[in-house]
């Protein structure tokens, strides 16, 4: 049986290419839930990175401030309590913190995108 969303993307897509695209979709728009209302002026940058055994949520931030840590083991708990009951139920998370700007020095810069502040010059 098709997949609903194949009419969405490529359609020459291996299986495996395709079941990689459907989880990295899933674990952003889950990791974007959990993190409304937490991403504060500090947030410069967020990414997805889904290992296949462990999904790491890279965070770029301005300065290491104790409210900034707490947002992130919010968003950290909060995106364990999407995931729980899901397919992702088991997956470890973990996070990884980048004090700099979200530029090609950050290691998330690489992965899937999730959010990115306004650059202060424009």
């Amino acid at each position: 049986m098709d997949h609903p969303a194949q009419q969405y993307y490529n359609p020459h897509l291996t299986a495996v290419e395709e079941r990689t695209l459907l989880r990295r979709n899933y674990l952003l728009l889950q990791t974007g839930q959990a993190a409304l209302g937490l991403i504060g002026p500090g947030m410069l940058g967020m990414a997805v990175e889904a290992r296949s055994d462990v999904v790491v949520i890279h965070f770029s931030i301005a300065t290491r401030t104790s409210e900034l840590e707490e947002d992130i083991d919010d968003i950290v708990f909060e995106l364990e309590a999407f995931l729980g009951g899901g397919p992702e139920q088991h997956s470890q998370i973990a996070s990884q913190v980048h004090v700099g700007q979200p530029d090609g020095t950050w290691p998330g810069r690489s992965h899937a995108l999730l959010y990115l502040a306004k650059s202060p010059t424009g």
